[in-house]
């Protein structure tokens, strides 16, 4: 075919030079011979040789153009027909091509056999994942199954052709590594050493622990687990992540197995992790798991998938208290330790800090002092609850206020490399009363006594999270008192401490324990005023207005679960939030409260109350909150209160049977 283009284009060439020649040869006859008459007749049969010559090339070299295409593409559909079906079936390859309206028109053999009776159907009909393909103006590839069969498709638009790839082995070989890739946990024993304390019976106590023992065993044989002790009170196990998934889904409940065979004695915390080949990162990963479990209160699991955000699982009960003297003792060392190994301390408090935070953050201040550590207390008069601000206010001076208290633009000019940030009442800096001075920080405190969330502070220096205790003050109150040093407590100071313990029990009514008593009895021998404590406790005449207004508006859209909310029209006060909350739990048949309410032009929040029969914290983190596990909150932005009331509702509706203790 090659050569006879060449042909052509050689005789071409002389052919156009030669009937090029004639033509001037015949002008310059013209030219230099006028009176010839026959130069007429000479250009007509010139111009009819030339004619007949082209034609009967044009016709001789098209013929032999045809006959050698004709060979050609003889010789291609011998070999496409014999060849290119063996080889998409070998690779296992499909064609399909459809016309404008997605009607298939024709497949190859290979797609043929595997689904027949596809000519003629909509695409779409036949492989409905195929949709993304039609609305993408990207190259991509799509997954198919089939009939068992599994296809990556590609298809090229500008002729409406896809082509399918068979990866059934290449999935079945993914999802089998998928089913055996290797899932790491950790068991602890929440209270074993205080079990053993309040077990006066060795053998007793021997035979819970066996009795515990069986029930690992148990579920070591249910999901194909290998389980090893590797401390008194602290398990290894490895399973499959075939099994972790059987695991998921009974919501890991051997951890409800063990609260249920030891009332009131033995609970569990477990961290878990899976997804990647690296056993050591594994192990890593659910150890970490396991030490948000156990700061979150235990008796609960913590999942950590590689490089995914946490998964809580459980937490239905309190914490019973784990406190005692000796224990006390050494943490209130460790703390002031730590603060007399600072130059600077700055005390900061959640925003809208209320008693506790204010009161917890005296008592830190007081133990700067003690161990002669320049200390201030983050303060805003917006920024602090109305009737703390006014109780303070009344009870320092100016001066005093100036000397122990310090504003946001103050407070960043005071900080330096060598200051000590002391988080109280609270663990999520994004709630802090400064959250741009906790970024700022590296060297961090914590004292608190809600249940750590999502978003945590990264290796602090100290850590006093106790989720038993009532309040932040109380664990102030119990630092102060169980110091090995001598540390009086000044009548203020007393006072606000008291203040918050009474504020987050709600006059010693609920959430105490012997602890938040004697707590309290020792302030008062430091001559706490109760009855200034009252006083600031006290409601105007507008608040207990709202509060009825609030209360007015109660539904119970499930059992034992009511809520209540403002008009979105009207501000309202966190506190009054919370005192609906609270008071709406006392109501005869209610075991949760909520209370919704626009506390700022562009933020409605959420107030949660419990008797203890519902975790308020596992509600409130499903909406994106958190806190404790009768009393919690949540906040949203830019929403108005109908909505919220909607998100609420709809996770009681997924999470409220969850959330509640099975007795």
């Amino acid at each position: 075919m090659n050569n006879l283009l060449k042909f052509h284009r050689r005789w071409l060439c002389w052919s156009m030079l030669i009937q090029s020649l004639l033509i001037v040869a015949l002008g310059l006859s013209y030219f230099f011979l006028p009176d010839f008459t026959g130069f007429f007749y000479i250009s007509i049969g010139l111009v009819t040789v030339f004619l007949v010559y082209d034609f009967i090339v044009s016709i001789v070299f098209n013929a032999k153009t045809y006959s050698a295409k004709g060979k050609t593409e003889l010789t291609s559909a011998e070999v496409m027909g014999n060849e290119i079906n063996e080889a998409y079936n070998f690779g296992e390859i499909g064609i399909a091509i459809t016309n404008r309206d997605n009607d298939i028109l024709w497949v190859n053999e290979f797609l043929s056999s595997r689904c027949p009776d596809i000519v003629d159907r909509k695409i779409l009909d036949v492989f409905p994942s195929l949709s993304s393909l039609e609305t993408s103006e990207s190259s991509l590839k799509v997954k198919v199954t089939y009939e068992s069969h599994t296809y990556l498709v590609e298809k090229i638009k500008d002729v409406r052709l896809y082509f399918f790839k068979d990866i059934t082995e290449f999935e079945n070989v993914d999802n089998y590594n998928s089913k055996v890739t290797p899932a790491i946990g950790y068991f602890t024993i929440d209270n074993y050493f205080d079990v053993q304390m309040n077990v006066s019976d060795e053998a007793k106590f021997a035979d819970m622990v066996s009795a515990l023992n069986v029930l690992f065993h148990n579920f070591s044989e249910k999901y194909s687990a290998m389980v090893r002790r590797v401390k008194e009170d602290r398990y290894f196990f490895i399973t499959t992540k075939e099994n972790y998934d059987k695991l998921y889904l009974d919501k890991f409940a051997i951890v409800d197995d063990v609260r249920n065979a030891f009332p009131n004695g033995f609970t569990i915390s477990i961290g878990v992790s899976y997804g990647f080949d690296n056993f050591a990162k594994l192990s890593d990963l659910a150890s970490s798991a396991l030490d948000v479990a156990l700061s979150r209160g235990g008796d609960q699991t913590v999942i950590s998938p590689f490089g995914s955000s946490l998964i809580y699982i459980g937490g239905k009960t309190e914490l019973k208290p784990a406190r005692n003297r000796v224990k006390m003792r050494t943490i209130s060392h460790s703390l002031l330790t730590i603060l007399e190994s600072y130059k600077k301390i700055l005390i900061m408090g959640h925003d809208n800090a209320d008693f506790d935070a204010i009161g917890s953050s005296l008592g830190a201040y007081l133990l700067c002092r003690h161990v002669n550590v320049n200390a201030k207390i983050c303060w805003e008069d917006q920024l602090v609850e109305d009737k703390c601000r006014v109780a303070i206010q009344s009870q320092y001076t100016e001066s005093e206020m100036d000397h122990i208290f310090i504003g946001y633009k103050d407070a960043m000019d005071w900080i330096d490399n060598d200051t000590l940030l002391l988080m109280v009442d609270h663990n999520n800096p994004r709630i802090s009363m400064f959250p741009e001075i906790v970024k700022k920080m590296s060297n961090i405190a914590i004292v608190d006594h809600h249940r750590p969330g999502s978003v945590v502070i990264n290796n602090p220096v100290f850590t006093g999270v106790d989720t038993s205790a009532s309040s932040a003050s109380e664990l102030f109150t119990s630092y102060i008192i169980y110091s090995p040093d001598d540390i009086d407590i000044d009548q203020r100071t007393a006072t606000f401490l008291l203040s918050g313990i009474a504020l987050d029990t709600h006059s010693f009514r609920e959430r105490t324990t012997m602890l938040t008593f004697e707590a309290g009895s020792e302030l008062k021998n430091f001559n706490a005023d109760s009855g200034k404590v009252d006083d600031f406790m006290k409601e105007n005449l507008e608040e207990y207005r709202q509060k009825i207004s609030i209360l007015n508006s109660a539904e119970t859209p499930y059992y034992g679960a009511m809520i209540t909310s403002s008009p979105d029209t009207d501000i309202v006060n966190q506190i009054i939030l919370a005192t609906v909350a609270t008071e709406s739990v006392n109501i005869r048949g209610i075991s949760v409260a909520f209370c919704i309410g626009r506390v700022g032009e562009h933020e409605v929040k959420v107030s949660a109350r419990s008797d203890g029969t519902v975790n308020c914290q596992f509600i409130m983190e499903k909406m994106g909150g958190g806190g404790h596990f009768t009393m919690a909150a949540c906040a949203y932005q830019d929403l108005k209160v109908d909505e919220v009331k909607e998100k609420l509702k709809h996770i009681l509706n997924d999470y409220l049977d969850d959330a509640t203790v099975k007795k």
